[in-house]
């Protein structure tokens, strides 16, 4: 097995201009390798970051969007769970090899048996409060080590930012004693990018914080020459342009209930991922009310900046549904969930309250990678094909992969 320990730092909302901030002067990150991650697949983190652990697509992980379908949360704030990954995770084969590891805030790692995992879920609608929450779905050594002696210093959770509790514990972590792997991941940047938009003054602030979160990890986790490092951004935020709420359509033509302005039930209900949008039908509904949800959705895909596209692999999508088709838009483009509000929404409309930003999965992702068995010179592949050399370089194989490494780009 190799020698070195490895740094995996996930960060959603960073832009390339804000890497090359990151890269100047000396140190691990400016003599870093950049491999671009191609267009395509993923473009959230949840989904994103799992192809990228599991060096699986995402019709191979399990976890297909930035949130489970579940249309009795209507806040979203539903996550998904370790035990929702169908394929064999790094962090798991690393474990099995001897390895000790370490998950903080990585999506899809709550309720893992990994040696040190701290998912920072949001999932209040199972617990009865956010220690609890927070304490069940990590490891019981992270509750030993890291949270109980917070919780009994009358810590409260909800005041503290989530992207500072871990870059503590991240330093924590790295000087505790043996650490072989080390996957942590910041999103405040991310979050306050898409809620206020991409240059606003809460977004400075918020990338100063992410830089110093960065560089306290970074420090922390001191790599040498044996060590790797690996620093991930997500896919580049662009503004809204239009907001989408294709379950108005699918309500008008009484494929979905609602109650109020809540969902009540569904023959036929898109998902929302981000700026794309995922058709469920439920599984015992036959070819007639699959086929008005297709043609009600045509009507909206008639706008300029979307494209409805059927599917036939989407078969046992759920327990409960089977996926049709996917509803794409062009850059700038968001789907919501509701089924009350007006189908389209231009984002310059002054009753606008969507999100001011949004991925763009058309976009190219350059991250940056140092250390034995990664590539020295620029490489390009998907986020799968990204795990897989990491992977490799571990010498811990990814038995569930699809994908087969980065190539000389």
């Amino acid at each position: 097995m190799p020698a070195g320990r490895t740094l995996v730092l996930a960060v959603d909302g960073l832009d390339e201009h804000d890497i090359g901030a990151l890269t100047d002067g000396t140190g691990p990150i400016a003599a870093a390798t950049p491999l671009r991650i191609r267009p395509g697949g993923p473009s959230e983190p949840a989904p994103a970051l799992t192809s990228l652990v599991t060096g699986a697509s995402v019709a191979h992980t399990g976890v297909a969007t930035q949130a489970p379908f579940r249309p009795d949360r209507p806040d979203r704030r539903s996550i998904w769970y370790a035990e929702a990954v169908t394929a064999p995770t790094l962090l798991e084969t690393a474990q099995e090899l001897g390895l000790v590891t370490a998950a903080l805030q990585w999506p899809a790692t709550a309720g893992a048996s990994l040696d040190l995992c701290l998912p920072l879920v949001e999932d209040l609608g199972r617990f009865r409060n956010r220690w609890e929450m927070t304490e069940q779905t990590s490891s019981p050594r992270m509750v030993a080590e890291h949270l109980r002696a917070r919780r009994e210093a009358g810590v409260q959770l909800s005041q503290v930012p989530p992207d500072e509790l871990v870059a503590e514990i991240a330093a924590e972590c790295c000087h505790g004693g043996r650490l072989d792997l080390l996957a942590a991941r910041l999103t405040g940047l991310g979050i306050e990018r898409r809620s206020s938009g991409l240059e606003t003054p809460a977004t400075a602030r918020a990338l100063v914080d992410t830089v110093d979160a960065i560089a306290r990890i970074v420090d922390a986790f001191a790599p040498d020459e044996d060590d790797r490092m690996v620093l991930v951004p997500g896919r580049p935020l662009v503004p809204t342009a239009l907001l989408v709420h294709p379950n108005a359509v699918l309500a008008a033509q009484g494929l979905a209930e609602t109650e109020g302005t809540q969902l009540a039930g569904f023959r036929a209900l898109v998902w929302p991922d981000g700026p794309r949008g995922v058709l469920h039908v439920r599984r015992e509904e036959g070819p007639v009310v699959r086929d008005a949800a297709i043609g009600a959705l045509r009507e909206i895909s008639e706008h300029t900046r979307l494209q409805l596209r059927e599917v036939d692999d989407g078969v046992g999508a759920t327990t409960e549904t089977d996926v049709i088709a996917v509803l794409e838009g062009t850059p700038g483009t968001v789907f919501g969930l509701s089924a009350t509000h007006r189908p389209l929404v231009e984002g310059d409309d002054p009753y606008y309250a969507g999100p001011r930003a949004v991925s763009d999965p058309s976009a190219p992702v350059t991250a940056l990678a140092a250390g034995p068995g990664l590539p020295s010179s620029p490489a390009a592949g998907s986020w799968a094909d990204l795990g897989v050399t990491l992977a490799r370089a571990l010498g811990a194989p990814l038995p569930g992969a699809t994908a087969h490494g980065m190539c000389p780009a």
